[in-house]
Formats: C-alpha cells, structure tokens, sequence
C-alpha cells in the first residue's frame, strides 16, 4: 500500500515539474502589414481589396481583380491597360486609346457617358475622371445598382498622379510586377532629362498659355505642362501664391502679369481645333502692341506644343515628353 501511495506521488510531482517549465509560444496566423508606396493615396492592400483615398478625401475598397471593367476617361484607359487590365467599352477620341481597345464599343463622349449603355454591360468595376462634373453625376447611378467605381484625379499634378494611379490599378489587378518594370524605367529615363536640365547655370522663365476656341487661359506649375516645365527647372510666371483655389491648374489670362513678368518663353497648349485656337491668340492678344514687346515674342521663342504632351496625358510617352520640353527650354544641353 505505501509502495502504491509513493508511485502515485512520483507520478504527480514529474507532471507537475513537467507544467512549470517554460512552454513554446503559440504563434498566431497573421497577415503582413501593407506597406504603400503612396501611403497617403493607398492605404491598404489585402487578398480580396484594395482601399483608396480619393480626390475629394473618400475612403473607397475596390474588389481586387474585376473580372468586367469599365473605363470612361482614355487617358486612364491607356493606363488601365499599361497596368495589364482591360475594358469593356469605352469613350470617343483616338488619343490614349491602346490598340487592343481600339475596336471597344463606344458609350458616347467623355462629357456625355450613356449610363443605359453602360449598366447594360453589367460591370463589376467602372473607372470614371473626378476631374468631370458629368461623369461624377454617374456615381449616384453606379450605388444604386451596387457597382462599384474608382474615382480618379488625373488633372492635377499629371506626373505625380500617373505614378500613383498605375501603382493602384497594379494593386487592384494583382499585377505589381508591371509597376516596378514599366514605371521604374520611365520614371528614370524623366529623371535623366530632369537632372541634365538642372545643370543650366541659368533657369529660364515661362509662361504656359491654355488656349481653346473661345478663351485664354494660364496654366500654373499643377498642370500637365506646368508641372513638367517647374520639374525642369523653369520658372512659372504664375506663383503658387496667386493661385486664388490651391492646386488649380490654371489661372485667368492677364496681359498684364504677362507683360509685368515678361517671359523668356511661352508654350501654347491648345484644345480642340489648332487653328480656331489661333485665331484666338490673333483676336485677344497678338493685336496688342504689349504682346510685340514681350522679350519671347521678338526672340522667336513662342510655341505651339503637340496636343499628345500637353493636353493629353503621356503616360508611358512621359519621357519623350519632357525630352520635347527640354529640348526647347535648352537649346544648349539638349541639342540634337
């Protein structure tokens, strides 16, 4: 009996020895932490979503690889594709159109989108501009028939805002290979022009004028000439202090300021048909004698610049882009 009695001691006194010694940690499964490359702009990335921050500071999840897009802007069209995507239908206009999309159904004009059209293809996902009154009236449309949409800013900031929106389309597509080869070497290909053009001793000053058939207007360093003249080295004729709404892309015409500045060079963008826009600067500004005296004016140094760089968004053109611009503000650097 006492021999049973002490076995049956030992017996508790090992298990007990046995649970006070130190047990290996339990790991918990967890995911990795997203670390964004725009962490203001993406601000998550998970299996099943990505989540967003808008032009207008919403938070949106888009369902990571839909399976039936829609793209209402070309510009972003083409930035779809370079992000390895594709659309259903698209808009008018042959500029940013990739060759794949080319034969796409069309759903009408940029300004004028027909939402029967396209709820009738049934997407999973539509792309539309938040820079366009008309296309953001379609997001009211697109919730109440649980589509979701991607808001896109492509006005402002253009190079910038090429960078980012690629990096989110590779997120959402599951294609983040493509962000590191295609945009890596654009990107150092521009900052190649970039840093040449940095080695002027002297840094020219510009005047950047938007022209359409009915108006004048002059562009600040936030628009897409703007911002790839500012990133050059140039001088804005327009500082960031007259701008009366922050980040505005462009200003109202003044022959005043342009007189007061009197810039070494002016680059015309034009909208629409080149010639009517012509016709404007001959009514509004080339029939002044002010303009006659501008130092660009008599130094021959007034241009007309291709509608493919300075109205329509490069994007994978960027390098030739800001090689055409450099080429013109340093004849001595970028000589042919």
């Amino acid at each position: 009996m006492k021999k049973t009695l002490c076995l049956v001691l030992i017996s508790l006194l090992m298990i007990s020895l046995v649970g006070c010694q130190p047990q290996d940690p339990v790991v918990q499964p967890h995911e990795t932490d997203f670390q964004s490359l725009y962490p203001e702009f993406v601000i998550d990335s998970n299996d099943t979503s990505v989540t967003y921050v808008d032009a207008e500071g919403q938070t949106l999840s888009i369902t990571k690889k839909p399976a039936r897009t829609v793209v209402l802007l070309n510009s972003i069209l083409d930035l779809w594709y370079l992000a390895g995507g594709e659309s259903l239908a698209r808009v008018k206009g042959t500029i940013n159109v990739p060759a794949e999309a080319a034969d796409l159904p069309i759903l009408g004009s940029f300004a004028s989108v027909s939402a029967e059209a396209l709820l009738a293809l049934e997407p999973d996902l539509v792309i539309l501009s938040s820079n366009s009154s008309s296309q953001k009236k379609l997001i009211g449309i697109l919730k109440e028939n649980d589509i979701e949409y991607a808001s896109i800013d492509t006005g402002t900031q253009a190079y910038e805002a090429f960078q980012k929106n690629l990096y989110l389309f590779t997120q959402i597509l599951g294609t983040e290979s493509i962000y590191e080869q295609k945009v890596n070497n654009i990107t150092d290909q521009c900052q190649t022009i970039i840093d040449q053009a940095k080695t002027a001793s002297q840094q020219p000053s510009v005047a950047v004028l938007y022209v359409t058939s009915k108006s004048i207007r002059t562009e600040t360093e936030h628009s897409l000439t703007g911002e790839m003249v500012s990133l050059l080295g140039g001088s804005n004729v327009v500082s960031l202090e007259e701008i009366p709404v922050p980040g505005s892309t462009r200003v109202d015409f003044s022959m005043e300021v342009l007189v007061a500045r009197d810039p070494e060079y002016i680059l015309i963008c034009t909208m629409g048909d080149i010639d009517k826009c012509r016709d404007r600067i001959a009514a509004d500004i080339e029939k002044s004698t002010a303009w006659s005296g501008l130092k660009a004016v008599k130094e021959s140094k007034v241009y007309y610049l291709p509608k493919e760089y300075s109205v329509y968004k490069p994007n994978a053109e960027y390098p030739q882009a800001f090689a055409y611009l450099a080429k013109i503000l340093y004849p001595e650097i970028f000589s042919e």
